[in-house]
């Protein structure tokens, strides 16, 4: 009689590495076209015309979002892994829990975001105003570019990973 081999908890839950964006919803560059057409519209009406753009858990990997306005837009648990978001309007969106690893997020607004135990290891926050958003529980290992100005304006919490070395 022969037993199985015993499970260990990495064998119940595979690694992200393993299949990195199996969970996330794909997004195809024409639907993200017609989500930041449509965003924009709702920005620039108030919220009369169009819709606000719902990205949440889509699968953004190295999306290119050059000054993309995605102020109040609801990027929770997106896959951004390497996205280019330099520039972007991000003020008062919801990007709890994102994957941020490697971004470029140079001189991009985050003025007020959620992002709450989001990925940003090794992204370039360069210029990136920080005014305001919640950074509680986030990563922000080997992050670049990242001032002491821009980690004083944040809020942060005993979670928060801050890079070793930064900047005045």
């Amino acid at each position: 009689m022969t037993s199985e081999p015993e499970m260990n908890r990495e064998d119940k839950n595979p690694s992200p590495s393993a299949s990195p964006t199996a969970s996330y919803r794909d997004i195809s560059r024409e639907l993200l076209k017609t989500i930041l057409a449509d965003h924009e519209s709702w920005i620039q009406s108030g919220g009369k015309l169009g819709v606000m753009a719902d990205l949440q858990n889509a699968n953004l990997r190295g999306a290119v979002l050059l000054k993309a306005n995605l102020r109040e837009a609801n990027l929770c648990k997106a896959y951004l892994y390497g996205a280019y978001l330099k520039n972007a309007d991000l003020r008062n969106s919801n990007i709890a829990g994102a994957n941020l690893r490697g971004a470029n997020l140079r001189w991009a607004n985050l003025e007020n975001a959620d992002l709450r135990g989001a990925n940003l290891a090794r992204s370039d926050l360069q210029g990136a105003n920080l005014k305001e958003a919640d950074l509680r529980g986030t990563n922000l290992k080997m992050a670049e570019g990242l001032t002491r100005k821009q980690v004083g304006q944040a809020e942060l919490d005993e979670k928060t990973i801050i890079p070793t070395e930064i900047r005045d």
